[in-house]
C-alpha cells in the first residue's frame, strides 16, 4: 500500500487558477479605470451645470456670463473627451478578456453605451461647444433676434445632450460593477484535476 499524501507542491495553485486570478485583477483595474473615468465626467458636468453656470449666468452681466462659462466647459470638454478614451481604453480591455467567456445581455449593452457615452462627450466638444463660443464671442445674446434663437437652440441641444450623458454614464458605472469578472471564472470549461493518490 502506498504512502500517498497531500504535497506542498499539490497545494498550491494551478495554472490555470493563476491564470484565473490575473485576469480577475486586470479585469478589476480595467473596470475601476471605466468607473472613474465616467464618475469625473459626469461629476463635472453636474458642478459646471448644475452648480456653477445657474449663479454665473445670473450674477454676471452680459456678454462676460457666456464668455466666462464657454472658456470654462471648453476647458472641461478636453477632460471629458479624455475620460472617454480611458472608457473605451478600458472597454477594450473588458471585451478582450471576456472574449471567451459565455456572452451575456449586460455585457453587449455596456458596449453600445460606453460608445454612445464617447460620442455625445466627443460631439459636446467638437461641435456643441465651440459654436456657442462663436455665437458668444460675436456678441448674440441668447432669445433676441436670429442668432439668439440659435443660440437658444443649440443651448438646448446641449442641455439634452448633457441630461442624456448622466444618464448613460450612470447605467455604465452601474454595469461595469455588475459585470466584474469573479477570480474563479474560467474562460473556458475544463476538467477538475483529480486528488493525489490511486484512483479506481
Amino acid at each position: 500500500m502506498s504512502d500517498e499524501r497531500f504535497s506542498e507542491e499539490d497545494l498550491a495553485p494551478s495554472a490555470e487558477e493563476r491564470r484565473a486570478v490575473l485576469l480577475s485583477r486586470i479585469d478589476r483595474s480595467a473596470t475601476a479605470l471605466a468607473v472613474l473615468s465616467v464618475g469625473i465626467v459626469i461629476g463635472g458636468m453636474v458642478a459646471l451645470g448644475a452648480c456653477a453656470a445657474p449663479f454665473v449666468f445670473s450674477l454676471t452681466p452680459a456678454p462676460a456670463n457666456g464668455t466666462a462659462m464657454g472658456a470654462a466647459f471648453a476647458r472641461f470638454d478636453r477632460i471629458a473627451i479624455a475620460g472617454s478614451v480611458l472608457l473605451l481604453a478600458a472597454e477594450m480591455i473588458r471585451t478582450f478578456l471576456g472574449r471567451k467567456s459565455r456572452r451575456d445581455a449586460s455585457s453587449r449593452v455596456r458596449r453600445l453605451l460606453a460608445v454612445a457615452f464617447a460620442a455625445c462627450t466627443s460631439y459636446a466638444g467638437l461641435a456643441i461647444t465651440p459654436a456657442i463660443n462663436g455665437l458668444h464671442q460675436s456678441g448674440v445674446v441668447r432669445g433676441e433676434g436670429v442668432q439668439g434663437e440659435q443660440l437658444d437652440a443649440i443651448h438646448k441641444k446641449a442641455e439634452f445632450l448633457g441630461k442624456a450623458e448622466l444618464v448613460i454614464g450612470a447605467l455604465l458605472i452601474g454595469l461595469h460593477v455588475f459585470t466584474v469578472r469573479a477570480a474563479n471564472e474560467e474562460e473556458t470549461d475544463f476538467e477538475a484535476p483529480l486528488p493525489p493518490g490511486p484512483q479506481d
